[in-house]
């Protein structure tokens, strides 16, 4: 007999569904009751957890961010690292399209101050930028200014894509734009090189001990 999950792993169960019926169906596809259908739930049910679908989905962007991270290979700030983790984030958007649809359209909707994800895109946003300025901060002077620009410009070129998946290259428009951003920051300054010790002094050393 199936060990009955606890609310939490319950509640990780509907976003999973939920997230698995965008990916094949798209954000049309979700409605309460295809949920409730494909988590052997009645409605009710899965309305105790999440009242309303727009609570459903803000939850859903919500477990969209989590999953993409842990599949994300994140490797430690140094030279080079900024743009690879970026890179790594538009390769993401392209391989899971109806999964940025869902964002772009839950994030727009959130604009109204009524809509429950409000606070959440805000906040997120913020976030964002900040895990960005921690790798920039290995390479660049003032880091935080060059995150948001780089957030904004990442939201910018999604949404283009997302209008027309055919003929707007996310990868190549990315990479138009992201090197000049890159090559315009500061970078942090090397460490000086230890002084050249002088003649005299070297053969003071090459001598040893008097």
């Amino acid at each position: 007999m199936a060990r009955r999950m606890d609310r939490g792993e319950r509640r990780e169960f509907i976003l999973a569904t939920a997230m698995a019926i965008i990916d094949e169906q798209g954000h049309q596809g979700l409605t309460m009751r295809a949920l409730a259908r494909e988590c052997e739930m009645s409605a009710p049910g899965v309305m105790h957890y999440f009242p309303d679908m727009p609570t459903l989905v803000v939850a859903v962007v919500a477990y969209r961010d989590q999953r993409d991270f842990s599949d994300v290979e994140i490797p430690q700030p140094g030279p080079g690292m900024s743009r690879l983790v970026l890179d790594a984030v538009i390769d993401n958007i392209v391989d899971r399209p109806k999964a940025a649809e869902l964002f772009a359209i839950v994030e727009a909707q959130a604009i109204d101050p009524r809509h429950p994800g409000r606070d959440y895109f805000r906040e997120r946003a913020d976030e964002v930028a900040a895990d960005f300025a921690t790798f920039l901060a290995a390479e660049f002077k003032d880091p935080m200014p060059l995150a948001h620009a780089l957030v904004a410009v990442m939201d910018g070129l999604q949404l283009n894509w997302l209008r027309d998946r055919d003929a707007f290259d996310l990868r190549e428009r990315w990479a138009s734009i992201a090197e000049p951003l890159f090559a315009a920051a500061e970078p942090l300054a090397a460490e000086p090189l230890a002084a050249e010790p002088l003649a005299a002094e070297r053969r003071a050393i090459a001598a040893g001990p008097a």
